[in-house]
């Protein structure tokens, strides 16, 4: 038995049902393409013939050109025409953008110049703003030395020490003018933000320390020791007399809470407040006070009114400022003159 699984006559009948299917299908379709390719070459090999006739009775010139020959000449000047139409489009093209670039150049040259005129400008503008800057430094954080280091300059290129340096047609010295630049104003925004924290922090103490006048009037017994006018007598005094309207208002100098209202027979109604940062503020010889003890009060919150109790001869608010247990003169913390009557 062979390999084939098929009869010998059956194999034959069905290669020669395949050939007549391929015969059938195909074979009308390749005669027709021989048939094409025949007469192709046929006329393309036909001959024309091209004839230059003179004006005078010279011999008449006579060329026999194929089809083909003729397809090849203007297939090929076809060709050129095409390539030297994109050649010429390119050129044209270059010269435009070469054009443009010479017109780029020169505004170019006008932005250089604005940016040299601009960087000059911003140089002489933070030369002078540095000084600012060092003196706000050392006068608020107390750090001359530190504030003389501030813009220090170190490493192995040569600093930026005069606008003159930046040479614009130098575009290393002018990156390095501009990194010199960007880092010091970086120290000058660290210096500014330290600043700024200090300024916010003074800005409490000053909120919460006793610097308004506590009723409108006028001093008639400053601090310290001086005749009494109770007792005809030296004696020490811890605060200041305001002479004042009857009934005017008397004012908290700074936001706290409120200590003691208490009468003395010598003080008469008198309020004490107590602040933040150890300092304390006393109103005497008060008409009538409008707080409780305990009471939050705020800077410039009405307290009390001016009377003449206790042991005052006239319509008086005597104030004192206390730091810890010691009484200092409140007049420094007074933000206002007036007049003094002696």
């Amino acid at each position: 038995m062979g390999l084939n699984p098929f009869k010998e006559s059956n194999y034959q009948d069905l290669q020669s049902s395949v050939s007549d299917f391929c015969e059938e299908k195909f074979g009308g379709l390749r005669d027709r393409v021989f048939d094409w390719w025949k007469r192709f070459n046929k006329k393309g090999n036909e001959r024309i013939t091209i004839m230059f006739i003179p004006h005078s009775e010279k011999k008449i010139v006579n060329f026999h050109v194929s089809i083909f020959a003729i397809s090849a000449v203007g297939g090929t000047i076809a060709i050129i025409t095409l390539v030297t139409s994109v050649l010429i489009f390119n050129h044209t093209s270059t010269v435009k953008e070469v054009k443009r670039l010479e017109m780029y150049k020169s505004d170019s040259t006008v932005q250089i110049k604005y940016y040299r005129e601009e960087f000059d400008r911003f140089y002489d503008l933070f030369q002078r703003f540095k000084p600012e800057v060092k003196s706000l430094y050392s006068h608020s954080l107390d750090s001359q030395k530190e504030a003389d280091s501030l813009w220090a300059e170190g490493g192995g290129t040569a600093p930026l020490s005069d606008k003159t340096d930046l040479d614009m047609n130098d575009p290393e010295r002018v990156l390095l003018g501009f990194e010199q630049m960007e880092l010091q104003l970086k120290t000058s925004k660290e210096v500014i933000e330290k600043i700024k924290i200090y300024l916010e922090q003074k800005k409490k103490i000053i909120e919460n320390t006793p610097s308004l006048w506590p009723v409108n009037g006028y001093i008639i017994s400053e601090f310290g020791r001086h005749m009494s006018s109770y007792s005809a007598k030296e004696e020490e005094f811890g605060g200041i007399e305001i002479a004042a309207y009857p009934g005017a208002e008397i004012h908290a100098t700074a936001p706290g809470i409120v200590d003691s209202v208490r009468w003395d027979s010598v003080k008469g109604l008198t309020v004490t407040i107590t602040h933040k940062y150890g300092f304390k503020t006393v109103y005497s010889h008060c008409q009538r006070v409008s707080v409780e003890e305990r009471q939050k009060v705020s800077k410039g919150e009405t307290i009390a009114y001016v009377g003449r109790t206790g042991r005052a001869s006239q319509h008086i608010c005597e104030y004192q400022v206390v730091i810890g247990t010691s009484n200092v003169d409140p007049v420094p913390y007074l933000n206002k003159i007036v007049r003094d009557i002696k």
